[in-house]
């Protein structure tokens, strides 16, 4: 008896030991470079990076490990701290995963979401040492759950203390730093105001058209370590960021002052609304002494596993015509297409547009040009057919594609299969989205409306007969890859493989990452003037830092170099251009070909060369050379530097050089030196 006695008791403490359960304060996931521990308490974990010795701590503010926003039984919507769950267990699963069960969140009030659970996973993979964190299940009992920002506020920065900023790869990206001084221009009050006035918080959409990621990855960097987070393939969460902002918007409806201390960090926001999804999941990486360079090239390893990435040297070989791009200057002609046709004051006839490819070549001595005429077809996209007879038909359109012939051009006239405009005389809700109900979808874009099951069938229609009648080397197609969305996206990509089977020079307004496979160039990735991220954060070239020798990237026509706008003047935008190995746009109505003029010159002159040495290079590098961010360095794989100056002062950096305001000092891939600066001058009479 007294054996039976102590064979259980054996059993029994095998087993407590052998399982892990809530009442383990503490588990630990760990290999030569990291160390994550959590604890049961509030289901918080803290990494140490072992190298440099930087600790990642939990939310600096609310000590909470996620924040879950769903509606109560009153039918009201609440964010609740996780980590005031009733119950929080913490379970290993083999060495180096660990699953956290938060049940029964408590609401601000002391009431309880009764039934409301998520289980999340963090798993070490000692062989990368990467930080995988996972929402794995949830179960919403009588509530409905809308989102998990999970983990929230981890990886923070704190606002003037820790010397840094937070990475967003938002269109070509921006960096945001984590200190005050100095002051954005001299725009301290717009810095401050956002505090007050929300700007420095918000949500981003994944590869959206407008304000949102173009890459699915962020962080954070210090002096000591930085932290990248790399979302799963085909997730989309949201970004929430929040830019050295001290919360204030959590205390307003009470009127009161915040009470926590300005930070940065950047939240992933996990939808949860729809019963048993599979959520997926985001990796951190580690990177000692790193920054947003070292981050954009992490990305760049997962973008080639991903099948994103194929070189622009591949694009060659396959298709000799992609060597006429580097170099180029790329003309957006808007005859009045696709908003109107044969429109009064902007349509140009062909043998304008001949004049204009003469005058290109022979009197502005352009070598390399991409010409994009808008407002060549008599009918309305979708149906970009026929040829205008107006404007002189296919004969003399025929002469202006066979001068770009002649002189190495490109040409392509604009093709666009997604939009429907009201305008049309031909108006028709055909090929418009419609539910299973037949009622119509999409309706307040005009330029989304065609169900991308359509899209295919309408480009064949005409488009290679196109191609046979004017000789065409190169195609153009707007707005349909201008974002990557998973409704209709089996359509796009039909579109953009068929498209791609031309073996065309290729190319599309916007772009996203998804698309690069099946295009050579893009018309977009610059930067927006109004969002709010513009006042408190510095550009730099994330896109182009990952993807610079695999697509090649051109300004946007909506945000044309020749015109001055948040984004910069025409200097600007040239010194960004030989910065970030980018082609010049240059857009314009007809009426405004001769004064484009002199602005031709100049990016023939300083961009069209570095632009041609650099296209097939990697970009290796981007650094700040100054502490106003206005000076910066780029380095190329081919052996091109680059040094610019975006400011309008001149200023000494380390090595006692100077380089004048709107300035810039590059080193070729031979040794030669080129340098000079922009000057404004004023011309009487």
């Amino acid at each position: 008896m007294e054996m039976i006695k102590k064979i259980t008791a054996l059993c029994i403490l095998t087993l407590l030991f052998c399982s892990t359960s809530f009442a383990q304060k503490t588990i630990t996931l760990e290999d030569s470079k990291i160390k994550v521990t959590v604890e049961n308490k509030t289901g918080n974990f803290t990494v140490t990076e072992k190298t440099s010795g930087q600790v990642w701590n939990p939310d600096p503010w609310e000590n909470a490990a996620g924040l879950l926003t769903l509606v109560d039984s009153k039918k009201t919507k609440q964010t609740v701290n996780i980590s005031n769950s009733k119950n929080i267990e913490l379970t290993k699963k083999g060495k180096n995963t660990v699953v956290i069960t938060f049940s029964n969140p408590t609401f601000k009030d002391g009431s309880i979401a009764k039934g409301v659970t998520l289980q999340t996973k963090l798993s070490l993979d000692t062989k990368t040492s990467k930080l995988r964190v996972e929402i794995i299940s949830y179960t919403s009992s009588n509530h409905k759950l809308l989102s998990l920002r999970y983990p929230s506020r981890y990886f923070s920065l704190k606002t003037d203390q820790d010397i840094g900023a937070a990475v967003i790869p938002q269109k070509q990206g921006i960096i945001c730093p984590s200190y005050i001084f100095p002051m954005n221009g001299g725009r301290f009050c717009k810095w401050d105001d956002t505090t007050y006035n929300n700007k420095s918080i918000g949500t981003l959409e994944l590869f959206n058209n407008g304000t949102g990621l173009s890459m699915p990855w962020w962080g954070t960097y210090n002096k000591k370590s930085a932290v990248v987070g790399i979302i799963d393939k085909d997730v989309r969460p949201k970004l929430f960021f929040n830019i050295n902002n001290n919360g204030q918007y959590l205390f307003n409806a009470e009127g009161k002052m915040s009470t926590y201390q300005r930070v940065q960090f950047l939240d992933p926001v996990w939808d949860i609304s729809t019963p048993n999804q599979t959520i997926g999941g985001i990796s951190y990486s580690f990177i000692p002494k790193g920054d947003y360079v070292d981050m954009a090239k992490e990305y760049r390893k997962e973008a080639k596993k991903r099948g994103h990435f194929v070189s622009l040297k591949d694009k060659l070989a396959r298709n000799p015509d992609v060597d006429k791009l580097p170099g180029s200057i790329y003309f957006g002609i808007y005859g009045g297409y696709p908003h109107y046709v044969n429109m009064p004051g902007m349509a140009f006839t062909f043998n304008d547009l001949k004049d204009m490819i003469t005058t290109i070549h022979d009197t502005l001595k352009v070598d390399n040009a991409f010409i994009h005429a808008w407002g060549t077809f008599s009918n309305y996209v979708p149906n970009n057919w026929p040829i205008s007879e107006e404007l002189g038909g296919v004969k003399k359109l025929r002469e202006a594609v066979d001068l770009t012939n002649k002189y190495g051009y490109l040409y392509s006239s604009y093709h666009s299969y997604s939009a429907l405009l009201e305008n049309d005389p031909d108006f028709s809700t055909e090929f418009m989205w419609k539910n299973e109900n037949g009622k119509l979808e999409k309706t307040n874009s005009r330029w989304g409306r065609v169900d991308a099951k359509y899209q295919l069938g309408l480009a064949k229609k005409h488009l290679e007969e196109e191609i046979k009648t004017l000789n065409l080397k190169a195609d153009i197609t707007d707005i349909t890859f201008a974002a990557y969305r998973e409704q209709g996206k089996e359509g796009r990509i039909a579109l953009a493989k068929y498209l791609d089977s031309l073996n065309l020079v290729n190319g599309t307004e916007h772009g996203q990452e998804a698309w690069i496979p099946y295009f050579d160039m893009f018309e977009g990735l610059t930067y927006l003037g109004n969002p709010p991220l513009s006042t408190i954060s510095k550009k730099a070239p994330l896109f182009s830092l990952v993807y610079h020798d695999a697509i090649a990237v051109f300004g946007k026509i909506q945000d044309p170099d020749n015109e001055v706008t948040n984004n910069g003047d025409f200097r600007i935008k040239s010194l960004r251009s030989i910065l970030f190995g980018r082609g010049t746009t240059i857009f314009f109505a007809p009426y405004e070909f001769n004064g484009m003029a002199d602005m031709i010159k100049m990016a023939n002159k300083l961009v069209s060369p570095i632009h041609k040495e650099t296209f097939y290079a990697e970009l290796e590098s981007h650094e700040y050379l100054s502490k106003d961010f206005k000076v910066q360095r780029t380095k190329f794989s081919n052996g091109t530097t680059v040094i610019v100056n975006v400011g309008n002062v001149d200023q000494k950096i380390k090595n006692g050089q100077t380089i004048p305001g709107y300035g810039y000092y590059v080193t070729r891939e031979n040794g030669k030196i080129n340098k000079g600066s922009f000057k404004v001058s004023l011309l009487q009479e």
